[in-house]
């Protein structure tokens, strides 16, 4: 039922998820995913405008404080969304009728109270760890708008799944545009920290209206309490559910364990890197997601379509990666300073040390989603532990060692690691095979880019200039794949037969 009490509309004329089974699917994946990486890039182009602002208005004192909520309410989202996101889009790619609109109902009621739980969770740890009272109350409201964004979130699974990726972009958009807009207000109020950590909630009243308006005709928009459905989704999640709640802890733990064995210092220039580094984090989630429903629906019966598209994934997560990689290295100095400032000159090397984690992010995400699709949650479970056992470890030894750095670190091993570990599974002797030639050609482009430091060039000039370089060189060694071609030029398609 629609929430004006309507039935939905018929699925017996169309289905709009079976564009998944299309020739047509691979297209809107390659297109959707340019125009949600464009989308992006002004939202982080936004974000920067936000960062800058927050560090400069708050110092590095409170802004430390305010990251540290943020992670933790990070942990919070990650923990008690405990892969139902992924879950839901994987079911609802493979699901018909009333059954799927069951699903997604009761996935949005699963979600919205556990969601309430874990903020007031994450409150009292607040409590417990002595924490000031402003960062007490401000974790509190933080965690109202992350209740309100798990609502959003949830609403919005099937616009993915059906690829309508361009909404999903828009959506994204209006989040970053009226969040930058209430930073400008606030700082222009001379506001303090505990209205920063608010802010969430009006932006997320504003982009759940956006995506309940939009699916208001497909699925239904109230949660519902089937106590029932509840075991049988949550018998679905399984391992995965804690694969993904230990990977949650871990991508933020870092931040949380250096505030605890580091200095305030340290922690805030931790916090000016990992808010770069969360901002480029993000794109390989926002890319190979994309592709995830066509990877669920091919996993049902279709493997050598899921090995075919899963291999070009694969080689498309190298290429971007390692791009990424040599962009943030070189341009590290530039971001520092125009988010931060000269104050948060330590956090220079953190950041070009986490540069190199974004290669081994975009394939372990790639692996991961593959893992998704077949079910594989074990391996999802045991990589994510080890992953954080290490995180953290590594974080207690090396940061009194090496301050900001050894926690740079330690996030580095803790993500090759985990990376290694799917791709090996993935991709053994009799599993899925992997043409290992586009390594050679990603690594020609990455040294030709990185030969660029011993030129006079330097800032934003030098990053532009080294990624003329890296596509120039990969397009001259035939490094990327002929559907990306195709997918804009269908002239280029080899001819049948």
């Amino acid at each position: 039922m629609t929430d004006a009490g309507a039935p939905f509309q018929s699925e017996a004329v169309y289905d709009p998820v079976d564009v998944l089974d299309s020739p047509a699917a691979g297209g809107l994946v390659i297109r959707g995913s340019l125009l949600r990486l464009a989308g992006y890039t002004a939202g982080v182009l936004l974000g920067l405008i936000s960062a800058s602002l927050l560090t400069r208005h708050l110092g590095v004192g409170d802004f430390g404080k305010y990251v540290v909520v943020s992670s933790l309410v990070a942990i919070v989202a990650g923990l008690t969304d405990a892969g139902l996101a992924t879950i839901a889009a994987r079911e609802f790619a493979t699901r018909k009728g009333e059954d799927r609109a069951r699903l997604l109902a009761n996935v949005i009621g699963i979600r919205i109270a556990v969601a309430a739980l874990g903020a007031l969770v994450a409150t009292a740890f607040t409590v417990v760890a002595g924490y000031e009272p402003v960062m007490v109350v401000g974790t509190l409201l933080a965690g109202i708008g992350l209740v309100l964004t798990t609502a959003q979130q949830t609403l919005a699974v099937p616009l993915g799944v059906t690829l309508r990726l361009g909404w999903i972009t828009g959506i994204d958009l209006l989040r970053q545009a009226s969040f930058v807009a209430l930073v400008v207000i606030l700082v222009s109020a001379d506001a303090g920290l505990l209205a920063f950590l608010a802010a969430t909630i009006p932006v997320s009243v504003l982009v759940l209206t956006a995506a309940a308006i939009l699916v208001r005709r497909t699925v239904p928009l109230l949660p519902q309490f089937d106590w029932a459905e509840w075991l049988r989704i949550l018998r679905l999640t399984g391992a995965y559910a804690a694969a993904a709640a230990v990977g949650t802890l871990y991508a933020s733990a870092v931040v949380v364990v250096t505030s605890l064995v580091g200095t305030e210092a340290e922690t805030g220039n931790l916090s000016a890197a990992f808010r770069i580094f969360s901002i480029l984090g993000s794109i390989p989630i926002l890319l190979v997601s994309s592709a995830f429903p066509i990877f669920a629906r091919a996993a049902r019966g279709d493997l050598e379509r899921l090995e075919y598209a899963l291999k070009r994934v694969v080689e498309m997560a190298l290429i971007v990666g390692s791009w990424m990689a040599l962009a943030t290295v070189l341009g590290a100095n530039v971001a520092i300073d125009i988010v931060a400032g000269d104050q948060y000159a330590p956090a220079v090397r953190a950041l070009q040390i986490e540069g190199g984690v974004l290669v081994a992010s975009f394939l372990a995400i790639a692996a991961g989603f593959a893992l998704v699709s077949l079910h594989r949650h074990r391996v999802l479970l045991v990589g994510n532990a080890l992953a954080l056992a290490t995180g953290v470890l590594l974080t207690v030894v090396l940061v009194p060692l090496y301050g900001v750095n050894g926690a740079a670190i330690a996030t580095l091993v803790a993500e090759l690691e985990l990376a290694t570990l799917y791709l090996v599974v993935l991709f053994h002797p009799g599993a899925f095979e992997l043409d290992f030639g586009i390594v050679a050609k990603v690594a020609a482009a990455t040294a030709a880019g990185a030969a660029l430091v011993l030129t006079p060039l330097g800032g934003i000039a030098l990053v532009v200039a080294a990624t003329v370089v890296y596509w120039a060189v990969l397009w001259a060694v035939r490094g990327i794949p002929d559907e990306i071609w195709e997918a804009f030029i269908p002239s280029r398609s080899k001819p049948s037969g």
